[in-house]
């Protein structure tokens, strides 16, 4: 730098060193926004999918459980879980999830797979357990299974038949 002041050259360096740092700084919180959208679902919905899934739990406990009833369509999935006191539906569409006709799950950019994983695995002479996994799609991909809709019920084999082997 001279008396007179500023070159023109160490303006333009000046200026090219915070280009390079507007730049970077650019690109990381391009990167959180991305991070953040696909978060978004499980943060966004994560009261209505417990309140869905507390409740289709509590029927379990609250009634007892006799069988399931799946019957696949092309653009809806119907579980019928049938209880000593009657029958309820799970109801899965690409773009919403119902239960009860009441507890209904919709999210902009998620969608749920119609093909549910339902097991059944025997526990030990007395007990069995039955999970049913829906799995939630974003951008058409299950790329984390925490958005995932997971049911669990542990049941006595002497109080369902239709378990009984």
């Amino acid at each position: 730098m001279n008396k007179r002041g500023i070159t023109i050259i160490e303006l333009l360096a000046s200026i090219f060193l915070i280009a390079i740092v507007s730049l970077l700084l650019f690109r990381v919180c391009f990167n959180l926004l991305e991070i953040n959208n696909d978060n978004s679902y499980a943060s966004k919905d994560e009261i209505s999918r417990t309140t869905i899934i507390k409740n289709i739990e509590s029927d379990f406990l609250e009634n007892k459980f006799i069988g399931l009833n799946i019957q696949k369509g092309e653009k809806q999935t119907k579980i019928e879980v049938e209880y000593d006191t009657g029958k309820e539906n799970i109801i899965i569409s690409k773009d919403k999830l119902t239960y009860k006709d009441t507890y209904i799950l919709e999210t902009k950019g998620a969608s749920y797979d119609l093909d549910p994983i339902i097991n059944y695995v025997d526990l030990d002479n007395d007990y069995y357990l039955i999970t049913i996994k829906i799995k939630v799609l974003m951008n058409n991909k299950n790329d984390t299974e925490k958005d995932d809709i997971d049911i669990t019920y542990i049941g006595l084999k002497e109080d369902n038949d239709y378990f009984k082997r």
